[in-house]
Order: C-alpha cells, then structure tokens, then sequence
C-alpha cells in the first residue's frame, strides 16, 4: 500500500474561500476520477501552530492523503487527474511539498503506541528535502544514523516514525522523507522543542535547525474529511 501526500496551502487566499473550493469542487473532482483506484482520500486541517514553529516551516492549510494499493493503480488513474477546476486565484496560489510514500512507515523510532483514542494527541507531520549539492545517500546517512537517534530522545515524544519516499518516485519530486512526531498538546512541544531542546549533532552542510528543507503541518489524530465515507458541509 502506498499514499500520495499533499502538505501545504493556497497563499493570498481567503481561508473560507480556500475550504469553500476545495469541498465544493476539487475533493469531488478527485473522488470522481480517481474513486475506482483509491482505498483512503483523508484530509487533515492544519491546527493553528505556535510562532516558533516557523522555524522548521510551519504552514496552515490541509494535508491530505490518498491512498493507494499500488503505484500501478496510482499510474493507471493518473490520466483522469485533469481538468480540475482551480482555485481562487489560480495553481499559481497552491504552494506546499508533494511526494508518495509506503502507508506503513519505513522507521519507527520508538516502536511504542501511545493510546491516541485515550490521550489529547496532535501531530507534527514534517515534510523535507536535503539541501541543494547534498546527495540524497549522504543526507540519509546522517538522517537515519545521527538525527533521528538525537530527536528519539525528546522529553514528551510519544511517536516518532518516518517515511521514505517512493525511489525512484512516480512522478517529478524532490521531497524525499515524511515523519511525524506526536505530543500530547503544545505544552509537551514547545517544553521539547523550545524550553528543553535535544542538542543536535548538524550535519556538514547547514549548522542552524532544521538542517534540510522542510514544511510541516500540526494535525489532529483524525482526519477532519474522510471523502469516500462522508459528506462535507460546505461553509
């Protein structure tokens, strides 16, 4: 199973003219040429982030996730994804990474559950790539041996898993990782990343956070459209 993933928003876009367009129009269009393929089309509203978290690219607006059986169900569906009907001022506004990615995480790095259906749970769902002239070996080399082992260390970190993009991917993309940390609110992030921070080891291409190119979202546990089963209300 894989899942095609969209992070971002649309920029100098009304937020409710944003939601209005993609519940009145662009959900419905994907579900009608891609329904026969896709097994999950969940999209998740970005919660309101605090300001420090700009620093590793924080943006509002959606991530989404299509899933799919295969990456031959994806190629075979892909031809119906156009026209679609664009958003208030044009593609031009759409901004935010896209890749695909294995559903199941390729890294867990704490290899516990911790209970989401009992406990307050946000998501920090993290997009990146490695900067321009660094190999993508090199950088996850660092990655898998020295950053995610210096991160799995947070005080309040209750999961922490990472994805890694389909190689080669079906489509043009240079977004090569997903992970997602989960706290249980703010509190727990802001004391894990701006009161307590882990002191990282940078790699030898950047010396400041977040050491790659990165956007990232914080979400709730559960998506807010689930778009094979429901039927959104339209602001």
């Amino acid at each position: 199973m894989i899942k095609h993933v969209f992070l971002g928003f649309l920029n100098n876009v009304h937020e409710t003219d944003a939601v209005r367009w993609y519940l009145r129009y662009h959900s419905k269009e994907v579900v009608r040429g891609t329904g026969p393929w896709i097994r999950r089309y969940e999209t998740f509203k970005a919660l309101p982030f605090p300001p420090q978290a700009k620093k590793w690219g924080a943006v509002n607006g959606f991530v989404t996730e299509l899933w799919y059986y295969r990456v031959e169900d994806y190629l075979e569906a892909a031809p119906d994804y156009k026209p679609y009907t664009p958003p208030p001022g044009g593609w031009a506004t759409a901004i935010g990474p896209v890749t695909m990615a294995p559903a199941v995480p390729t890294q867990d790095f704490l290899r516990k559950e911790p209970a989401p259906e009992e406990k307050h749970i946000i998501r920090w769902y993290r997009i990146f790539k490695y900067p321009e002239g660094v190999s993508v070996a090199d950088g996850e080399k660092w990655y898998l041996e020295t950053h995610s082992q210096e991160t799995r260390m947070q005080p309040g970190l209750l999961k922490y898993v990472s994805y890694r993009a389909l190689d080669p991917p079906p489509f043009r993309t240079p977004w090569c990782r997903i992970e997602e940390l989960w706290y249980e609110d703010f509190d727990a992030w802001h004391k894990a990343n701006i009161e307590n921070p882990v002191k990282f080891t940078p790699p030898v291409w950047r010396k400041t956070e977040p050491f790659v190119d990165m956007m990232s979202s914080f979400v709730k546990y559960k998506p807010d459209y689930d778009f094979l089963k429901d039927n959104a209300i339209i602001p």
